[in-house]
């Protein structure tokens, strides 16, 4: 998506963009604050990386590399930093161009990470949730395509592993033996699975990486 978004008119690429900042806002700034950042520093600073991705300058200069996505963000995000303090360039809040509005930036809150986690195990670990949950938004607007979005809303909270004692309850629901609804949650699990790797199959360069990358955000999310 970077990549194509050279060739987009300016309003297909802005749209992407703001897609982007939406799903990887939370990583770069739960990083910021484990390394102490106050909430206000460290969303001027997302804020601004963002403004700059969307600059021609940004695009004109990224290459595809053979890595992960979110090490190439994190990188491009503490690459920026650097060169914003040692030019010494004053930015405000997204330079004018804030992918988010500022009401969604302060609904992050202000509580930073787990002290326990380092800088980069905090940006890792929001990372997987925004995968996450971005993989669970696409499956439910797979299923209001087919009709089934009343389905999942029942069943949500069973697959994803929540009230996993409402069996009974939700199959009386939907007026469904608790067997059928059993079968529902595990097709719902089996799509959702292949969801998140279609999810995970955007973020690597290399087709092999991609088990190794679920492997690891399951583990973050544990």
């Amino acid at each position: 998506m970077v990549l194509q978004a050279r060739g987009e008119t300016p309003a297909e690429a802005r749209a992407g963009w703001e897609r982007l900042a939406r799903a990887y806002w939370k990583p770069l700034y739960a990083y910021l604050r484990r390394r102490g950042a106050d909430h206000h520093s460290a969303a001027d600073d997302v804020q601004g990386f963002f403004a700059h991705m969307l600059s021609q300058d940004f695009l004109r200069r990224i290459e595809r590399g053979d890595g992960l996505f979110r090490a190439f963000l994190l990188a491009s995000f503490t690459h920026w930093r650097t060169d914003q303090y040692r030019a010494a360039q004053a930015r405000k809040r997204g330079g004018g161009q804030a992918p988010l509005q500022l009401e969604e930036i302060e609904a992050v809150g202000a509580a930073p990470p787990a002290p326990s986690a380092s800088p980069e195990e905090a940006f890792d670990r929001r990372w997987a949730r925004a995968v996450y949950d971005h993989a669970l938004a696409t499956l439910e607007e797979r299923l209001r395509a087919r009709g089934r979005e009343a389905l999942y809303r029942q069943l949500n909270g069973l697959f994803t592993g929540r009230d996993v004692a409402k069996y009974r309850e939700i199959a009386a629901a939907l007026d469904m033996g608790e067997g059928a609804v059993k079968q529902a949650v595990l097709e719902l699990r089996r799509e959702f699975g292949l969801v998140l790797r279609e999810e995970i199959a955007r973020t690597v360069a290399d087709p092999g990486q991609v088990d190794g990358e679920l492997r690891y955000l399951l583990g973050l999310l544990r």
